[in-house]
């Protein structure tokens, strides 16, 4: 079998990168260098064709072996450009707060990072998360972030950021936590903090549907109202120790429900907030997370393919966190029960775990805590 190496990375121009070619047991077993992560390899036996063919999915391994007729062959790595999974969430909030901007992005190592402020490159800020602390009103902004790597980039979207003078009178504030009327799975779950808006992650079984919003206003009076995602609707009001509401799904089908404020103290209160991030396997999507100081945890998750969905669990002494979330699958008319696990890592303020559907793995997710009580 007659292999030619064929060391360059992308059809745009990139660094090249030296190919290791030899045969294993009759098959043809192609490496490359350490330190790439996410590459396609690519493999085409006529050079005049000009048509490549993958050898397998993208992957972050640094080797592959495939079988390959005899005769002559060529071998390439495709870079992959970046491409955000996670964008930055703006946000409003009162002088004197602080506020984290994250992206997610994937792609060939290795990934850089430059935040914009009103499309102006910040000096220093380089990272995947940018904070800013002690807000004053001329941090207020429109905010995005360039991804490149040796053969793209990609900007995200614009995060604006409103910046307001401290009110001197606030609306209660807190983690609530509850349930809908008549539900045996799912469940509310709502942050809200004088310096920013409110978050809510809820999923009501019976309407095969769930509410995950980061824009909701709170009124002094403790009144909310939001639009979620797939334009279901959270109503309700806020006291100092109970939230009363209802969801309106998008079917027009309103169901109530009664959330509890949970203790600023515990074990978990240094952990405590709404952490954000996506996971990925043999299904992908976002999740989300919001955690009590007392160890009380929501997770909730949307998918293209499972749609979206939440459920209680609470994190132990050891970090480890376990739930059962109700799922109706596509084609399906009895819910799927998905077992959910992770660790919480308390020094960096990661939530990390599987999907797992009778055995099978769904994916893996990682979230990081973007907002603090």
């Amino acid at each position: 079998m007659g292999v030619l190496c064929s060391g360059f990375g992308s059809d745009a121009d990139a660094q090249p990168v030296n190919l290791r070619i030899r045969e294993v047991s009759g098959k043809v077993s192609v490496s490359w260098p350490t330190g790439l992560r996410l590459v396609q390899p690519e493999f085409m036996t006529n050079l005049s064709a000009g048509k490549w063919q993958d050898l397998g999915g993208p992957t972050e391994s640094t080797n592959l072996v495939k079988v390959i007729a005899p005769g002559q062959a060529f071998y390439r790595l495709r870079f992959l450009i970046p491409r955000i999974q996670t964008q930055p969430i703006g946000q409003s909030l009162a002088t004197g707060g602080s506020v984290s901007l994250n992206v997610a992005a994937i792609g060939t190592a290795p990934l850089t990072y430059q935040w914009r402020k009103d499309g102006v490159n910040v000096g220093g800020q380089t990272g995947a998360v940018y904070s800013l602390n002690a807000v004053s009103v001329s941090d207020a902004a429109g905010y995005s972030v360039m991804v490149a790597n040796p053969v793209g980039v990609v900007t995200s979207v614009v995060a604006v950021v409103t910046v307001t003078n401290a009110p001197t009178a606030a609306p209660p504030q807190g983690i609530y936590v509850g349930n809908f009327a008549g539900q045996t799975n799912g469940g509310f779950a709502a942050l809200f903090r004088t310096n920013g808006p409110g978050i809510v992650l809820a999923h009501n079984i019976a309407l095969i549907e769930g509410v995950f919003a980061t824009n909701i206003a709170v009124a002094l009076n403790g009144d909310i109202a939001a639009v979620g995602e797939k334009l279901g609707k959270v109503t309700g009001n806020i006291g100092p120790d109970m939230l009363e509401g209802a969801m309106t799904a998008t079917n027009g089908v309103t169901v109530a429900f009664t959330a509890t404020r949970k203790p600023g103290a515990g074990i978990h209160q240094s952990n405590a907030g709404f952490y954000a991030g996506t996971f990925g396997g043999l299904l992908t999507g976002g999740a989300f997370f919001i955690l009590a100081a007392d160890g009380t945890a929501f997770t909730f998750l949307t998918s293209p393919t499972l749609g979206s969905g939440g459920a209680f669990g609470t994190i132990d002494p050891s970090n480890s966190f376990a739930a059962i979330a109700a799922y109706t699958l596509p084609g399906a008319t009895v819910p799927a029960l998905i077992d959910i696990s992770g660790t919480l890592n308390s020094v960096g303020h990661v939530f990390s775990g599987t999907y797992t559907l009778s055995g099978l793995r769904l994916g893996t997710f990682s979230l990081i805590r973007i907002v603090v009580p």
